[in-house]
């Protein structure tokens, strides 16, 4: 699950709409600054070029068709901190990211 983690996190993949590949149509993201997103909104989201680092990656199982993944993303370039968490469901054929959240720590 963290390669999917690391797709929805690449600046990249964002700009060349492939980030919407692994969305699930129901997807919604609450953001760090607290702004709510769907899957129609994540091409006008820019990503920085920040260098990150996941750490403490967890994955639970909630049911035969949905994780819950949490880790804590560390900005290198930012010196920065926040929590995320994930749910991803199994949907036609692949796993999609149905939610995503982003929440500063302090440090």
């Amino acid at each position: 699950m963290i390669e999917y983690e690391w797709l929805h996190l690449n600046r990249d993949a964002r700009e060349k709409g492939k980030v919407k590949e692994v969305l699930h149509p129901d997807f919604k993201e609450f953001g760090k600054s607290g702004k709510v997103y769907d899957k129609t909104d994540i091409s006008d989201i820019k990503l920085d070029g920040d260098e990150y680092e996941i750490h403490e990656f967890l994955e639970y199982s909630l049911s035969d068709d949905c994780k819950l993944c949490t880790y804590t993303l560390y900005s290198i370039t930012k010196n920065s901190v926040t929590n995320r968490s994930s749910i991803w469901k199994y949907y036609e054929d692949d796993w999609k990211l149905l939610f995503h959240q982003g929440t500063e720590k302090a440090i």
